[in-house]
């Protein structure tokens, strides 16, 4: 049987995903080449941060915090318990969460990159590359997406809806490059990151429940 076209269009964009996610980390990390992050990092500064706006980005940035994330898939599990009476979806989502979350700190331990100084919150201990907000945001609210495309809402409440969760993940990305927490090269890989990962797992999921059904 012929893959259908929505699986060649998922592998490509999986790969895209990951080759990009290579071609940054041989740039900046082999290469050092940090010139994309200079020109952003300046963009930013000069055109953007504001005492207003660092109040607002503090709180986008909280939405993919590992504390608020805890507690988000813990009310998604239950979520998939009692409203949707299956307990099997949510082990699945809080296994795509923390296998993530995982990947992303065992990368971050091998890379090692170090943080940008002189950020606008606490300084973290923890390595920079690849971003784990931008890669557990795209995870999470990624998920929501695909969980919202499942429901029964009508087409254009899961367009809208849809949009508006991924936007919000990009939107924490940039938060992080805007706090001075992390390079755009390291948002950049973190979405390339969590994109990749969020797409293998449902794929995975999918193919599990298939042969089990």
């Amino acid at each position: 049987m012929k893959p259908s076209i929505r699986i060649i269009i998922t592998a490509i964009l999986v790969f895209a995903s990951l080759y990009l996610f290579g071609f940054i980390t041989h740039q900046v990390l082999s290469e050092k080449e940090e010139t994309a992050d200079i020109i952003v990092s300046n963009f930013v500064n000069h055109h953007f941060v504001s005492e207003g706006a660092t109040e607002i980005m503090k709180v986008v940035t909280y939405f993919a915090s590992k504390q608020f994330l805890i507690i988000a898939f813990l009310t998604l599990a239950l979520w998939c318990v009692i409203f949707k009476k299956d307990k099997r979806l949510a082990i699945e989502t809080m296994t795509i969460g923390l296998t993530g979350y995982l990947i992303n700190a065992a990368l971050k331990e091998m890379f090692q990159r170090v943080r940008p100084a002189d950020p606008l919150l606490d300084p973290l201990r923890n390595f920079s590359y690849p971003s784990g907000h931008a890669s557990s945001g795209i995870i999470f609210y990624g998920l929501l997406a695909y969980l919202i495309w499942q429901s029964d809402l009508s087409v254009l409440a899961k367009y809208i809806s849809s949009i508006l969760l991924i936007g919000f993940a990009l939107l924490i990305g940039f938060s992080r490059i805007y706090l001075g927490m992390h390079y755009a090269s390291d948002v950049a890989a973190g979405f390339c990151l969590g994109f990749s990962w969020l797409i293998i797992s449902l794929w995975v999921v999918s193919r599990l429940r298939r042969r089990q059904s």
